[in-house]
């Protein structure tokens, strides 16, 4: 059997000899045909969904949520400064700018890029239309109270109803504390909680500036009907007029939803490349305008797209790299220069075909598979410097010539090219079990990429030599009296050699078990990228995360259901929107208690002509309150703490007022704020009375912003979002928030938990990928050798070279991550053609020494342009990739001084004991 695999490897030598010219052009034009058909057809996926296998539950889930709500997630502007009222003004501006009829399209602007309407913007909400149901936002408790206190508070309007005055409202205060020393318990308990929002006027009154009067001004009147609790978010909604803002106005947000062209299907979407450069523009044209205000562009689709891109460009100079760098190895190696263009032009036929493969097998490529070509460039040299050296090997030998020393190099190099390939090959076919959607993906492009290699090492490059060679062909083996040397000196005392080597993988097993996976997707991006840093300073602020959960429910009563369940979850929710929130629940007992508080208080209508103020009348209203207020917190000390402490405090802030109202200008300032004091007033006095009562509100009453949001196209679908309240990038806060939300929506989907799914899955599917490449590996070096002491021996070096791979990250404190995990099933594949190429030449001569020969030398340059091959990638600025490339490196250095020392070490130990191999 073992002859007859021979005679197949010697009539391949000689139909190559013979017809040369055959394999070269039949190799130049598929190579051609393959990189055009790539160049027009092939496509890039940026999203990690794509990484995901499409009959996984949460590719279903995802599905499901992205045919009624959004087929990608949002575009996120982000606007920052000290100065709220800038960034107001900056968002306007960038409003107007990416709606305006210029922009859409623009001459600058790819035609595929998306044109903007009012739809895809979002960036305020209109609260107006829900001020008229305000009140049944809060609880029937909460509006009890101000049924009650409206009744006190009837009063009072009417005083300010007929002098709306500063003056005035002061000297109602002070005979509210002249009643208060005799008033009922229950009375006074609603003076001692109005006291706060005295306090509150005294000291806005003291520090107001009305050059800044939008920023300057908050509602003063708000917490004299509502109680904090009740106010809650709609207060900073009045503040801040239905702005998407967070961080106390220094950040504000705009939206921009990713919309089909068009007359184009749903599913069909702008293209990210296209669309992302027209938003950077449009965002560069406004910062010129406001360069005290930063604006950046985040968002899960320009994340995805930056590592994308980056990881392209930096794949592409790699592969130029490698190149370069593997012909400049092949110079030094073999010291001539012919043989090594052609061993480079056949890396450029094997991109060639590579790439078509890949576009025919697959038709895209995504965030995993963009470095293929690296890993298949670093591979397939191999087989080719196996060729060249063994081709000089039998040149040099007396009365060779060419065609019978390619003819023998090929028969005897032949069998291990096979071998390694087709191991290399399985490996990679291997994660095709890893059930990744991406692993498997990389699995067939790979494979498929190996096996065309090999072809064209065993095909093509042979051809070349034969057609192509310089007058004078003499061959030099380079330092060969110190590689025999050496030789000697590992062979001399081989269990040496391997208990020394036992001992370091002792070491790197213990050391090993301390490294480190770092789950944190963000930290494979390029640093300093703009995107990522956005999304760090979010997560700084106490602004919501660009991702979220996603619920998606049936009907309005599992929509206010899941919500509720989820509020409670303050342990690792941030907040929930829902449109559940927004339809008030018990609205008719709420509207009885609307319409007695709206009876009770009737329709004062107070003056609006602006009033000059008599700084003398208001500083003797001052200090006439403030004396009230001292004495009767003396008085209430030993019977009434609370009232007392409020009452100090409203005498402090009296105090302070009196000495500011001394400064110049104050007559105009507190003209102003007597204004704004009373029209605010007025303003409240206007929502409560105006507040619906004839009907409940309904979806339709909800902003149409909200409900285009919320409510998914086909109306019957509900959308609960889930903002987690730490930073769910990282691995712990994640497993949490995932783990929690499905504790209450067991079908959530949404970023985290694609997050969680892909992470998870990768790293799993890289383990059982490692597990069964090795498995595969090792069936096709049995299935090859057909000898088991043979195959083990092959496998040892492999084994041990991982083994010290990882005892060195850890040594080095290097994580692995979701970029360089993959180097598991990799250095399987990569790893043990080290060792086929040792182990065949030993069972071809039964001599143990590699080192003075063709395989030792080949072996040692393999090795070193898988190295540069990778190590090309630790160039680039995608942390993934340079992580990939490093450990890769140190793994392959690993394998190869294993499989020159353990196992020529090893192969001596089998020799002097007669072991057959």
């Amino acid at each position: 059997m073992q002859k007859l695999h021979q005679a197949g490897y010697q009539s391949l030598a000689g139909v190559i000899c013979r017809r040369p010219w055959v394999f070269l052009t039949l190799g130049l034009a598929l190579s051609a045909i393959a990189g055009f058909y790539a160049i027009c057809f092939l496509q890039f996926k940026t999203s990690r969904n794509d990484l995901i296998g499409r009959d996984s539950e949460y590719w279903r889930l995802y599905s499901e949520y992205a045919r009624e709500f959004r087929d990608e997630e949002d575009y996120l502007l982000v606007l920052e400064s000290q100065n709220p009222s800038r960034n107001r003004e900056a968002t306007d501006a960038l409003v107007n700018a990416l709606l305006a009829p210029e922009n859409n399209p623009h001459s600058d602007d790819s035609e595929n890029a998306q044109q903007f309407t009012p739809d895809d913007v979002f960036y305020r909400v209109n609260y107006d239309a829900l001020q008229r149901w305000f009140l049944y936002f809060l609880g029937t408790n909460d509006l009890a109270e101000i049924r009650g206190s409206v009744k006190d508070f009837k009063q009072l309007v009417a005083v300010l109803e007929a002098r709306p005055e500063l003056p005035t409202f002061f000297d109602a205060m002070n005979q509210m504390l002249q009643q208060m020393a005799t008033a009922p318990d229950a009375q006074r308990q609603r003076m001692t909680s109005f006291l706060s929002t005295v306090t509150g006027i005294v000291n806005q009154m003291a520090t107001f500036h009305g050059t800044n009067a939008e920023a300057a001004f908050l509602s003063p009147w708000a917490s004299a009907f509502f109680s904090e609790e009740a106010l809650g978010e709609a207060e900073q909604q009045m503040q801040w007029q239905g702005y998407n803002v967070f961080n106390k106005g220094r950040t504000f947000m705009v939206l921009v939803h990713p919309r089909p062209p068009s007359g184009a299907p749903p599913e069909t979407l702008a293209p990210h490349d296209a669309t992302v450069p027209k938003l950077r523009r449009i965002i560069a044209e406004v910062q010129a305008r406001f360069p005290d205000v930063h604006i950046g562009l985040t968002g899960e689709p320009v994340l995805d797209l930056d590592e994308m891109v980056q990881s392209q460009r930096d794949a592409t100079w790699a592969t130029v790299l490698t190149l370069v760098l593997i012909a400049a190895l092949f110079v030094v190696g073999f010291r001539e220069w012919l043989r090594p263009v052609l061993a480079t032009l056949c890396l450029v036929l094997i991109v060639g075909l590579s790439m078509g493969w890949a576009t025919l097998a697959v038709g895209h490529l995504n965030m995993i598979t963009i470095t293929f070509t690296v890993m298949i460039l670093g591979l397939s040299i191999d087989l080719g410097i196996q060729i060249i050296a063994r081709y000089e090997e039998e040149l040099i030998k007396p009365g060779a010539e060419r065609c019978a020393a390619m003819h023998s190099a090929i028969a005897h190099t032949g069998p291990s090219i096979v071998t390694a390939a087709l191991t290399n090959a399985g490996a990679f076919l291997a994660m095709g079990l890893s059930g990744f959607r991406g692993v498997t993906e990389l699995g067939i492009i790979a494979s498929g990429g190996m096996f065309l290699a090999m072809l064209v090492m065993l095909l093509v490059l042979p051809s070349l030599i034969l057609l192509f060679r310089r007058r004078n062909e003499s061959v030099e083996i380079p330092a060969h009296a110190v590689a025999s040397r050496f030789d000697r000196v590992l062979l001399r005392h081989p269990p040496v050699i391997i208990i020394a080597c036992l001992l370091i993988t002792l070491a790197a097993v213990l050391v090993g078990w301390h490294v480190q996976f770092d789950y944190n997707v963000l930290n494979l991006q390029s640093r300093g990228l703009e995107s990522v840093e956005i999304e760090k300073r979010l997560l700084r602020t106490d602004a919501e995360s660009t991702i979220f959960a996603a619920v998606v429910c049936d009907s309005l009563d599992e929509t206010r259901r899941i919500h509720g369940a989820l509020e409670k979850k303050t342990n690792v929710v941030s907040s929930v929107a829902s449109i559940a929130a927004l339809i008030p629940e018990d609205q008719e007992p709420k509207a009885a208690i609307i319409r007695e508080i709206q009876k009770e208080l009737g329709r004062p209508q107070l003056p609006t002509t602006r009033r000059s103020v008599d700084l003398t009348a208001l500083d003797h209203s001052l200090r006439s309150l403030r004396v009230q207020a001292s004495r009767l917190a003396r008085e209430f000390e030993s019977v009434d703490a609370t009232s007392a402490k409020a009452l100090a405090k409203l005498a402090e802030a009296l105090t302070g007022a009196r000495e500011k109202l001394k400064r110049d200008g104050m007559a105009e300032q507190m003209e102003l704020y007597q204004t704004r004091f009373y029209a605010d007033l007025q303003k409240q006095l206007d929502m409560m009375s105006g507040q619906v009562t004839d009907r409940t509100m309904t979806l339709e009453d909800v902003p149409r912003e909200i409900r285009s949001m919320l409510i998914g196209r086909s109306g019957r679908k509900f959308l609960v979002r889930v903002f987690p309240r730490e930073n769910i990038w990282e691995r712990e806060p994640l497993v949490k928030f995932v783990q929690e939300v499905q504790t209450v929506a067991p079908k959530a989907t949404g970023t985290p938990l694609g997050i969680y799914e892909f992470v998870d899955i990768l790293q799993k599917g890289y383990i059982k990928a490692a597990f069964w490449a090795l498995l595969v590996i090792s069936l096709l070096v049995l299935a090859d050798f057909r000898n088991l002491l043979a195959a083990v021996l092959t496998l040892v070096p492999l084994l041990t070279g991982i083994l010290w791979m990882i005892g060195a990250i850890a040594v080095l404190d290097i994580r692995l991550n979701p970029a360089n995990i993959m180097t598991l099933p990799l250095m399987v594949g990569i790893g043990v053609a080290y060792g086929i190429y040792v182990v065949q030449r030993y069972r071809e001569d039964h001599d143990a020494r590699v080192f003075g020969k063709s395989t030792g030398r080949a072996v040692v340059l393999s090795a070193l342009t898988t190295v540069v091959g990778f190590g090309s990638l630790m160039i680039g600025k995608h942390r993934g990739i340079f992580t990939l490339g490093l450990v890769m490196s140190i793994g392959v250095t690993a394998c190869l001084i294993t499989s020159l020392t353990l196992l020529p070490a090893l192969l001596e130990m089998a020799r002097r004991r007669g072991w057959k191999l």
